[in-house]
């Protein structure tokens, strides 16, 4: 079968990918640039673009839909909308013009948050009236539109619920925390340490969807179904990075802030943003959710994904570490030298 990954030139979108390769499966990238292995069938367009995404599951057989726009912004952004909500809603459409049998869609634990903790957590939870952020509040609709389209034009559906990504090819959490390492020497931890999150290993959710390639099907148990994807035991948000900072050398010195004093920063700063209407393009690093999914029990388990997916990771806690610290070395010598 061919098999046409979405957000192809993304972390999770390549970890696909590479693993299709791996496995000998024909695979096709589609993203807005051409994919930067030159082996792999990349069709470049964009998913606001319905006649684009139409000629891009020409023949294809499975649609994985990695492809979004991962944001903390604090107000609405028509950007993120076109592209989390309605480019998904496209790519339904193309689905079922081109006749295509199997849909999966890459959502997020952060469907289901609304600030309120969260401790092995599973399907069973509901989708909260108000998202913290707007990112969370578009993953919500696509993956119910999705969800709503199982079955319609002959096309199942699933959606899997991927928690902290991380891994060669991060560009959103390892960044965020050593950028500030090499450029001050600080790296601030928020909390008094005792929340734990769920991260997950880029090889593993990668895995997951690729069994969700082989069970789902009409009438599958897989079918018009969401799956929380993790991977190994919880911890501390804040644990997660300093073995990674120390096995670089690098040297630093720990800022906590109480939970209490962020929480009432980013929410006055939250507020000032909204009154000031500010653009897209000027959303806050760190955000009201950033705070509440770090310093409250945010994590899942993967009970319902082990039994109807067959699912379970293929990496090791320690292999993940040791993989992600030799592309993590790269990037720190890429932005040293300013090309990162």
């Amino acid at each position: 079968m061919t098999i046409l990954v979405t957000g192809g030139n993304g972390m999770l979108g390549t970890a696909i990918l590479r693993r299709l390769g791996s496995l000998g499966m024909a695979a096709r990238s589609f993203d807005v640039s051409p994919h930067p292995d030159r082996g792999i069938d990349s069709r470049v367009g964009d998913i606001r673009q319905p006649e684009s995404l139409i000629a891009a599951c020409e023949g294809v057989e499975v649609v994985i839909h990695t492809a979004a726009v991962v944001s903390q912004l604090v107000a609405p952004s028509p950007e993120m909308y076109d592209i989390n909500v309605q480019g998904t809603k496209n790519v339904i459409a193309a689905c079922q013009v081109q006749q295509v049998a199997r849909l999966i869609y890459t959502s997020s634990i952060d469907v289901v948050f609304d600030g309120t903790p969260i401790a092995n957590g599973d399907e069973r939870l509901p989708y909260p009236e108000q998202h913290l952020d707007y990112y969370s509040t578009t993953k919500m609709l696509a993956e119910q539109a999705v969800i709503a389209a199982n079955g319609e034009g002959g096309v199942a559906t699933c959606s899997l619920r991927v928690a902290g990504l991380y891994g060669p090819g991060d560009r959103q959490r390892f960044p965020r925390v050593v950028q500030p390492v090499l450029e001050g020497g600080l790296y601030t931890r928020l909390g008094d340490g005792s929340a734990r999150f769920s991260h997950l290993y880029v090889t593993n959710a990668a895995h997951a969807h690729l069994l969700a390639v082989d069970r789902l099907f009409p009438g599958a148990p897989a079918a018009g179904q969401c799956y929380f994807i993790t991977d190994h035991a919880p911890g501390n948000f804040f644990d997660f990075f300093p073995p990674y900072l120390d096995a670089l050398g690098l040297r630093y010195r720990v800022r906590t802030v109480p939970y209490a004093l962020a929480r009432g920063a980013l929410a006055l700063l939250e507020t000032s943003v909204r009154l000031r209407a500010l653009s897209a393009n000027q959303g806050t690093a760190l955000s009201r959710y950033a705070v509440e999914a770090t310093c409250r029990d945010f994590w899942f388990n993967a009970k319902k994904a082990a039994r109807d997916l067959g699912y379970a990771p293929v990496v090791s806690a320690e292999a993940a570490f040791d993989e992600t610290l030799i592309w993590l070395r790269s990037w720190v010598e890429a932005f040293r030298a300013g090309s990162a």
